[in-house]
């Protein structure tokens, strides 16, 4: 198995990056290159999972050693492919993956990309369990955060705009529904 590579980062194209070890050239599936970007003819150590099925050998690659555990757990879920699992960590933070697992959020999971309810109920009863382990601490105002998110997707904002406008707005001395209402002031402009 291969945990980690240290290269140089010597291109990147459609959702993969080109690593050169030792004049060893590997491809790596990471999904959302633009973390890689900055990266193009530097070195960089990323974390990766090789995953064998009948498409073949693929690597899978990650900036962050929590991301590759998140990845094993979510591809240890039946009918989860690496993917689906690529797609869900490319498209939110860890911290709120695992909270919404923790907290048995199946609606926040099934607005994942690629997750629908019957998956994202899979996710949970499978993973509610373990995915402590990950050992991921979300701060008050990450939690204050992700739940005026949830707030503002209720009333019918999409989850991308909900993001933007809370991430833009909030403080650390915000109380929730001081995020909430300024989110709403800003969404409205």
């Amino acid at each position: 198995m291969i945990h980690a590579l240290n290269g140089k980062v010597e291109s990147i194209e459609n959702g993969k990056v080109y690593v050169n070890v030792n004049d060893l050239i590997y491809e790596i599936i990471v999904g959302d290159t633009g973390d890689f970007e900055e990266y193009i003819n530097r070195n960089v150590k990323i974390y990766t999972k090789m995953v064998v099925n009948d498409d073949g050998i693929s690597l899978y690659g990650f900036l962050e050693a929590i991301k590759l555990k998140l990845f094993e757990k979510l591809i240890g879920v039946n009918k989860l492919g690496p993917k689906s699992a690529l797609k869900i960590i490319s498209s939110n933070s860890v911290e709120s993956v695992v909270s919404a697992i923790i907290n048995e959020d199946v609606k926040a999971l099934s607005n994942l990309p690629g997750i629908g309810p019957k998956t994202a109920e899979r996710i949970v009863l499978e993973l509610k369990d373990t995915i402590k382990e990950l050992d991921v601490s979300i701060d008050e105002k990450d939690r204050k955060v992700l739940e005026a998110i949830e707030a503002l997707v209720t009333l019918g904002f999409n989850r991308n705009q909900a993001k933007k406008a809370v991430n833009k707005v909030a403080t650390k001395d915000d109380k929730l529904d001081d995020i909430i209402k300024k989110a709403l002031r800003f969404l409205s402009r």
